[in-house]
């Protein structure tokens, strides 16, 4: 949990990184471009504006010349509406760039100083009618005001054009410092992937080690356990057959009580070996696959005449009361030694928790009325090696886990029920065999 933990946390720093790149990169664009957009269009008016300023002077000039030369009352009027117009083109420069109002000061002091001249130079062609007298004061006055405003008017193009060139350089600035920040910004997210990469590479490396390792410890216990079945089946089994088969034949030879109650001993002590020997292999061949069913017919009520008398002898001496039922003719498809085994354990272990005095009952269903099983020990009743907590210790707890396997295969289904205090029921179930 936590490498996951820290490899969601790492994606997450990494999308979150690569989309603050990819915002910063668009900010920056988006910046640049607006303010030299914004730049640009200010230019463009003003410079309209500048050559529309010139344009007019340029016609103020004009038309004073021609009042001037003719004293024609038209060219008075035309001098009078291009001086207006002048001034409205200044107090349109002067709203536009107040960041430039010292250059627009100076244009709009040397436009108006030229138009005040031009109209007291009409003023004086108008009273003195002859244009001789005033050319003079046209040489002198006018054509420097002239040339004054027209000096103002370059100064402001050019410091126009200076503030632009400024403002682009400031464009061009944000623009490097954002691919900077760009490129930053996607060196990290770089680093923290092949971070995340290198991480998440040894920590699969690791699970891959630790898989390999507990696969091959698997293995090695699975050689022994094989090995240990073979020592079981070849080196145990043939030493007890001759122990049961000596015990068994000086049974039948000895008459004295204590010898034969000495006998009985080591017989009983071989038999509960054979069987516990017996379990290790049939778990062995089940979970190989090995176990071989022979399938057949099965009557029910034999079935259940065996197990009552293998464990008849057992249930008189703990005093318990050990019936079996089954409806006449009843028939089932199994491997009749199977389910003898199935019972058998079944039975056994609920003779095994089962009080004197108490009572059994089989059907497909085998019940006891002992102290019952835990709730929280019922889902493992059939796992292996598996033992209640209060079980007296004596089998190896392979016999649910066989009995599992065996009714598995015979394609049925087992369980078990218990309630504290009120004992214990298994049951299984099998094919029904057809008519």
């Amino acid at each position: 949990m936590e490498f996951r933990r820290q490899l969601v946390l790492g994606h997450s720093a990494l999308l979150m990184i690569t989309l603050l790149t990819g915002a910063v990169a668009a900010v920056a664009l988006r910046v640049s471009s607006t303010r030299l957009e914004s730049v640009t269009r200010d230019l463009t008016a003003d410079m309209f504006a500048i050559q529309r300023l010139r344009f007019e002077a340029e016609q103020l000039v004009a038309t004073s010349r021609g009042y001037l030369l003719t004293g024609d009352a038209t060219s008075l009027e035309h001098f009078d509406e291009t001086a207006n117009r002048v001034t409205e083109t200044l107090e349109e420069i002067e709203r536009r760039r107040r960041d430039l109002a010292t250059d627009v000061a100076r244009i709009g002091e040397s436009a108006r100083a030229y138009v005040t001249l031009a109209q007291r130079a009409a003023r004086e062609r108008k009273a003195t009618g002859d244009p001789r007298e005033v050319l003079p004061f046209f040489e002198k006055k006018l054509g420097p005001a002239r040339d004054h405003f027209d000096t103002a008017l370059t100064g402001f193009v050019q410091r126009e054009s200076e503030q632009f060139d400024r403002t682009a350089a400031a464009a061009r600035e944000l623009a490097a410092r954002s691919q900077q920040i760009v490129l930053l910004t996607m060196i990290v997210a770089v680093a923290l992937g092949v971070g995340l990469t290198v991480l998440s590479s040894r920590k699969l490396a690791g699970h891959y080690a630790r898989e390999r390792a507990a696969t091959e410890a698997a293995r090695r216990a699975t050689a022994v356990r094989d090995e240990l079945v073979a020592i079981v089946s070849h080196d145990l089994r043939n030493p007890l057959a001759t122990i049961t088969m000596g015990a068994n034949l000086l049974g039948e030879s000895e008459d004295r009580p204590r010898v034969r109650k000495h006998i009985a001993a080591i017989a009983g002590a071989a038999a509960r070996m054979q069987h516990l020997i017996d379990q290790l292999l049939d778990v062995a061949k089940l979970e190989h696959g090995m176990i071989g069913l022979t399938i057949e017919r099965c009557e029910l009520a034999s079935l259940f005449d065996s197990v009552s008398s293998l464990f008849q002898v057992r249930a008189i001496e703990d005093q318990v009361e050990l019936t079996a039922t089954a409806e006449p003719g009843a028939l089932v498809m199994a491997d009749r030694e199977r389910i003898l085994q199935v019972l058998s354990n079944l039975v056994a272990n609920a003779l095994k928790f089962t009080p004197h005095g108490g009572n059994d009952r089989i059907r497909f269903e085998v019940s006891d009325t002992g102290p019952g099983i835990p709730g929280d020990q019922l889902a493992r009743v059939f796992e292996r090696y598996w033992q209640a907590r209060s079980s007296p210790r004596g089998s190896l707890g392979l016999g649910l886990y066989i009995c599992k396997q065996l009714v598995t295969a015979h394609r049925g289904e087992i369980g078990v029920r218990s309630k504290l205090g009120d004992g214990t029921t298994f049951w299984f179930t099998l094919p029904a065999a057809g008519p």
